[in-house]
């Protein structure tokens, strides 16, 4: 079921950046692992977070997927949806965060998404955080 390519990716990591959380649902429903890393530790979840989609975080929360899943250089997805963060939406991150997402849960370099907000003047994401806390 799980067809990997060259790079360690399924469909479900594909359709993931894509944000599309109708072929999500048709791909788990297909058995499609959901948790699978691909070369470099990134999940679906991560995917999910970069693209902003909180409707596929969801997804594939509801499939079951670890909330801190650190890919090789141990950010989390809800790291990685602060730094993917451009002023859009904050719906990945509201998503993640609502599902329990650890906004001090540190990568390997000892920073977390809370502090990583701050540093790159991410203000609206770091906004929520302050009010969140």
């Amino acid at each position: 079921m799980n067809v990997i390519d060259q790079e360690g990716r399924t469909a479900l990591h594909y359709a993931a950046a894509e944000g599309d959380s109708d072929k999500i649902k048709v791909l788990l429903a297909e058995g499609l692992d959901p948790s699978l890393p691909d070369a470099d530790g990134f999940t679906p979840l991560h995917f999910a977070a970069q693209g902003g989609s909180g409707r596929v975080v969801r997804a594939l929360a509801e499939a079951g997927v670890a909330l801190e899943a650190e890919n090789k250089h141990g950010n989390s997805p809800l790291f990685v949806a602060v730094m993917s963060y451009r002023g859009e939406s904050n719906s990945a991150v509201e998503a993640l965060r609502s599902l329990g997402a650890d906004p001090d849960h540190a990568n390997r370099y000892g920073r977390s998404p809370r502090q990583s907000a701050f540093l790159i003047a991410n203000y609206d994401v770091a906004r929520f955080f302050k009010d969140q806390a």
